[in-house]
């Protein structure tokens, strides 16, 4: 098979889409934050995706499941994924609901996507893909315009900073799921069985608080106008995820993060165009400087051949 030089692969291609996917979640988790419960909301952004996932595995893959399948992948590999899962839609879920509510969609979207310099950094010394100077360079004026954007919401205050250190901490638990699943789509292209485990341990154990919580009803006290906008996330959710996995298989965890950190640059302008947000000098700086950072950390793209369609 020949190399042939691309600027654009479907690695790319699927980190835009998952770019595009995450700023119209944004906007419906935004519209309903502030009135919804973060455990509740989280759970049911999980539905569609656990049920996409589980669906399509049992139907295409299930073999991947089965101990006595050459394809099985393993209870090692299955039990990160589980862990993967409660720590991207527990742990970061519900940190991101309440960045939302108590930063707004500017805040939250600027402190997540700084995950970026986590997934960059982790991901060249945990799995040998080590940034080039160039890609080096991009990040660094990734993370100089989201401190920026992150400064233009206003003063620090209470509220603000809490929602600021919840972003963060929710862009954080994505960047190490993340690099998880690259571990696991490096190994064999496992896509549906990858994204059941996740719901596994994200929706099952949300389930269970829930349960608990709810006495015997997960969704008890709820609005059901919350409920539908959250659902309705939950279901481009799921195509976000399939972009983060279908990514994932093709190029390293820190060019999918500096790709999909344009997903700042959209929420941006979903929230002065939806919201009525103000775009301040300091939010025009930070957002030419993430655009300059993706184009940077993307522009060069070394020779690249088609990959085999593993287990597909």
């Amino acid at each position: 098979m020949s190399a042939r030089r691309s600027l654009i692969g479907p690695g790319e291609a699927w980190a835009v889409i998952t770019a595009l996917s995450y700023t119209t979640v944004n906007v419906l988790l935004r519209a309903a934050a502030v009135e919804i419960d973060p455990w509740l909301g989280s759970m049911l952004r999980q539905v569609p995706v656990a049920l996409l996932a589980w669906g399509a595995l049992l139907w295409v893959d299930r073999s991947a499941i089965q101990p006595s399948s050459p394809r099985f992948l393993g209870w090692g590999v299955l039990g990160a994924l589980v862990l993967s899962g409660f720590i991207s839609f527990v742990l970061g879920n519900v940190l991101f609901f309440g960045a939302l509510a108590t930063g707004g969609l500017g805040v939250a979207a600027a402190g997540a996507q700084g995950a970026v310099v986590v997934a960059g950094a982790l991901g060249g010394y945990l799995l040998h893909e080590r940034p080039s100077r160039r890609a080096w360079a991009g990040i660094t004026m990734v993370v100089v315009g989201l401190y920026f954007i992150a400064t233009a919401q206003g003063a620090p205050g209470g509220a603000w900073l809490l929602g600021l250190l919840f972003a963060v901490g929710a862009g954080a638990s994505y960047a190490v799921s993340n690099l998880v699943t690259r571990t696991v789509q490096r190994r064999r292209a496992a896509l549906w069985v990858t994204l059941a485990a996740n719901c596994l341990g994200g929706l099952g154990v949300l389930l269970v608080i829930q349960l608990v919580r709810g006495g015997g009803n997960p969704v008890a006290g709820a609005d059901a106008g919350q409920l539908g906008i959250v659902l309705l996330a939950g279901c481009v959710n799921a195509l976000a995820l399939i972009g983060i996995a279908q990514s994932l298989r093709h190029i390293s965890v820190a060019a999918s993060s500096s790709i999909q950190t344009a997903t700042v640059i959209f929420s941006f302008l979903a929230a002065i165009l939806v919201f009525g947000e103000y775009a301040t000098w300091p939010m025009v700086v930070g957002v030419t400087a993430v655009a300059g950072g993706i184009l940077v950390a993307n522009l060069r793209r070394r020779e690249v051949a088609t990959p085999p369609a593993a287990g597909s």
